[in-house]
């Protein structure tokens, strides 16, 4: 029973990683970003995804929520939001209450690209269980909510 179980746990480890991987490959990217984006690279998007996530959350968003949604140091953050800046996909000002402070926004060119790249991501995730009975793919998701929330609620990402 005990064997069992770790086995359990090894083969749920592995697939995680084995989906983890497949989503960074990059025949993966390139169907996801299909080059007709302005989004031609996959820290532009999770910039954008971290600025709207952030910003629906806690009403702006500013370098420092990017560098944590996205694990990186301050720096990595600061040059990666730079680029997107440059690009026209988000505007950077300060803060009102602080100077120090940078507030982040979508720009209307910046909200359709992300929505655009996030309508493709799940039409790709459409087309994979496409022949999944529904009661499957309501399991599936009822399953990965569960273990997200677990995920996000670990002391880990405290």
């Amino acid at each position: 029973l005990i064997l069992a179980a770790q086995r359990q746990r090894r083969t749920l480890d592995d697939l995680l990683t084995r989906l983890h991987v497949a989503r960074q490959r990059p025949s993966w990217r390139r169907r996801l970003l299909d080059g007709s984006s302005p989004v031609t690279h996959v820290s532009t998007l999770r910039v954008l995804r971290a600025v709207e996530q952030s910003a629906s959350s806690s009403g702006d968003a500013s370098v420092k929520a990017v560098a944590e949604y996205l694990g990186v140091e301050h720096s990595t953050a600061s040059r990666t939001v730079a680029a997107v800046v440059a690009g026209g996909l988000l505007t950077k000002t300060n803060a009102a209450d602080d100077q120090r402070r940078c507030v982040l926004a979508l720009t209307d060119h910046g909200r359709d690209a992300l929505a655009k790249v996030t309508a493709r991501r799940r039409d790709l995730v459409a087309e994979s269980i496409a022949d999944w009975p529904a009661h499957d793919v309501e399991t599936l998701v009822s399953l990965l909510d569960r273990l997200a929330e677990r995920f996000e609620g670990s002391p880990v990402n405290a």
